[in-house]
């Protein structure tokens, strides 16, 4: 340890010239309040920007006065915030989630341990009503406000170290950086809008506890950090990076105070206040490949989300700061201010650490990253306008520091400007569900009225479903532990719609739950299902939708796996990792009848081949979602090729899609309106967008 102080010293010694030690000045002040205003403004004023094209483009982005919303997660909250804006209670909402297993009262409360999520009662608090209109309009305009609340607390960290008006281009930079704004621009409710500002108000708190040489203000800035630390678990809930914040603080007092006094009680206060819990970070679902349930094996729905899909660095590079090379003039600078200050930096390490984990983990923390970045490439900025400074007004020491405070600040403006110009002010992120399938979710309630039902569709809709229309769902964005995401997809890829129909009726009567003898394999739990078939379950609807035709590669991938050795199931001819889908192609008439180009193609439809090979099996033309004609080929091979036309037989779509695939259920119920009239009922008709289906009783008889 006292060699570890002796090098402490004399990187002090070395660093003690003035260039690299900021006097604050009143004049600092000044432009450090200047900075930071126009850094939170811009924050504010880029979503106020993105909410006035909403409004222009309410075609797209409302459903009728209803505003949407741009992710999955956001009917969660909202859904709770009606509950609670009605008197209702977190475990009625939960009883409506993983249908029937939360219908239990203890099960529900069981997962509802918690209390409901802060985000969820600031929206309740601010809608006028219950009503999804209200929500989401309460919801949305919170966003400007938060996205300055979070510029704020990052120009606090940094500020806190000595370097503000450094911290205002981190500010400014990290909320305006892609990775960041599509977490917090209109339409994004969710925990992320906040995340990032009370990730790095934390770490400030904690900065400042362990700096301060009076136990007093030690004491002080640590409560604050673990008043803030509890807000953030209320808010987010993950105490992965509480702990982080708990480390650095141990750091600063053991390094700083070498006071082990301190160190207990300090760690004691936060560790009570904050209510963190321990972690065991190798059972998260983030980690694991494979789920077992009742000895069955099923594929981990996370492996086809898309924002844990891992990235390589410069990928990371350029998603933090919109370029490689800016990227990395940013991660010099990270390292250049880490020498300067290595306690710091070790301190801070978590919050530049996330891109290094994006290679790792994959992108969805990615975000944290983005402020240390524009930090790290502003420190370098003033540190060079500084060493200019210094270099030609060498014998000017009064005015030196003046000078060097002014051109420091105008350096800081060009960069304001530069993450303005660059940054994506102007753009928008489509709405995560379209505005179509907002509409028929909230004509379901309508449908289903006071009866008992469940509806059966993909994942993603599971939340959003639910504040539109209050019916369970079998799963949801949240539920991806749930084995019903695989007996879902495997019905809908079924070419057998009475095994697509007895599988829902599995899933209503409990799934794998209902079972009272273990199930020695797959094959005996299809016999099962099938003799359960006439046992009375609520009425199940099932809703295909467009969107889904693009989702299938991940519906495939969850969906054509074998439960009994863990295994993906690999249609004919395909190879390892490929996924069936609907390859869309860009075709066009030719002048010869009954051949078209299609991707510089040429598709002879009367003999089923393309440049002259024979490969496809079967051509079928559909209008409107109804089959109107098709041609057997030769049946060998695996190719389908499929038109898909509105009603009046333009606007066509050209896929080429695997046998498999074509058959499925769900190709053959959405797209071409196929589908058996004595197992499904179409009960809502909005194709091409949308269609939904009501499950009839196993002993129907169509008269």
């Amino acid at each position: 340890m006292s060699l570890f102080y002796r090098l402490c010293e004399r990187h002090e010694n070395f660093f003690q010239h003035s260039l690299f030690n900021q006097k604050t000045t009143l004049l600092t002040i000044i432009f450090c309040i200047i900075l930071g205003s126009i850094a939170s403004y811009m924050n504010f004023h880029a979503r106020h920007i993105n909410w006035q094209i909403w409004e222009q483009n309410k075609e797209e982005f409302f459903y009728e006065n209803t505003p949407l919303f741009t992710t999955m997660d956001a009917g969660y909250f909202l859904g709770i915030a009606g509950y609670l804006k009605s008197g209702k209670t977190l475990e009625e909402y939960q009883s409506l989630r993983v249908y029937p297993k939360n219908q239990n009262k203890q099960t529900s409360l069981k997962i509802s341990k918690n209390e409901a999520p802060l985000l969820s009662k600031v929206i309740a608090f601010f809608a006028k009503d219950s009503s999804p209109q209200e929500l989401l309009i309460a919801g949305n305009k919170m966003l400007p406000y938060t996205a300055a609340i979070t510029a704020i607390a990052i120009l606090i960290a940094f500020g806190v170290t000595g370097y503000w008006m450094e911290g205002s281009i981190a500010a400014a930079g990290g909320g305006l950086s892609l990775v960041y704004y599509w977490r917090s621009a209109i339409g994004r409710i969710d925990t992320d809008q906040l995340n990032l500002g009370m990730m790095y108000f934390m770490f400030a708190m904690v900065l400042c506890a362990g700096r301060s040489q009076q136990l007093k203000w030690g004491l002080f800035f640590t409560l604050i950090a673990s008043i803030t630390a509890n807000l953030f678990m209320s808010w987010y809930g993950k105490s992965e990076l509480i702990i982080m914040a708990l480390i650095a603080l141990c750091w600063l007092l053991i390094v700083i105070t070498k006071d082990w006094r301190r160190l207990i009680g300090f760690s004691f206060v936060f560790i009570m206040i904050s209510g963190v819990g321990l972690i065991n970070p190798f059972t998260s679902i983030y980690v694991q490949t494979e789920l077992v349930f009742h000895d069955f094996i099923f594929n981990n729905v996370l492996s086809t989300v898309t924002e844990v899909s891992k990235l390589s660095f410069p990928e990371a590079l350029n998603r933090i700061t919109g370029s490689t090379f800016v990227g990395s003039f940013c991660l010099i600078g990270i390292f250049c201010w880490a020498i300067r200050h290595p306690v710091l930096a070790v301190a801070y390490a978590p919050l530049a650490g996330f891109a290094m984990l994006s290679v790792i983990l994959g992108n969805r923390a990615l975000f944290y990253s983005a402020p240390f970045f524009w930090f790290g490439g502003a420190y370098i900025v003033v540190l060079g306008t500084r060493a200019i400074v210094f270099l030609f007004l060498s014998r000017f020491e009064d005015s030196r520091q003046i000078i060097s405070t002014s051109t420091s600040a105008f350096a800081c403006s060009i960069l304001l400007i530069l993450v303005w110009v660059q940054g994506p002010v102007n753009q928008t992120a489509k709405p995560s569900i379209p505005s179509p399938i907002i509409k028929a979710m909230a004509e379901l309630k309508f449908i289903a009225g006071q009866e008992k039902s469940v509806l059966a569709t993909w994942w993603d809709y599971g939340y959003a479903s639910i504040l539109m229309n209050g019916i369970p769902t079998f799963t949801d964005p949240g539920s991806h532990l749930s084995n019903s995401n695989y007996f879902v997809a495997d019905s809908l890829l079924s070419n057998n719609q009475n095994y697509t129909a007895d599988t829902l009726r599995f899933l209503a009567r409990g799934g794998l739950l209902s079972l009272k003898e273990p199930v020695e394999d797959k094959t005996n739990l299809i016999k099962k299902i099938s003799l359960d078939r006439h046992i009375k379950t609520p009425t199940v609807y099932l809703m295909l939708t467009d969107q889904m035709t693009g989702w299938m590669p991940s519906i495939s991938k969850i969906g054509r796996w074998d439960i009994d050795t863990g295994l993906p199931i690999l249609a004919k001819g395909q190879k390892p990792g490929q996924q069936l889908s609907y390859d869309f192609l860009n075709c066009k008439d030719t002048k010869i009848q009954g051949i078209i180009e299609c991707n510089n193609s040429r598709i002879n439809l009367k003999e089923g081949k393309i440049d002259g090979k024979s490969v496809l099996n079967l051509f079928a033309e559909a209008h409107g979602g109804r089959l109107v004609g098709s041609i057997r080929y030769q049946q060998s091979q695996l190719n389908m090729f499929q038109i898909m036309k509105d009603k009046d037989g333009k606007s066509p779509k050209v896929a080429i899609l695997h046998k498999d695939l074509f058959f499925s259920s769900f190709n053959q119920m959405f797209h071409l309106g196929r589908f058996d009239t004595k197992k499904f009922k179409l009960v809502y008709d909005g194709y091409p967008e949308v269609r939904i289906f009501e499950l009839l009783p196993a002993n129907f008889k169509k008269e």
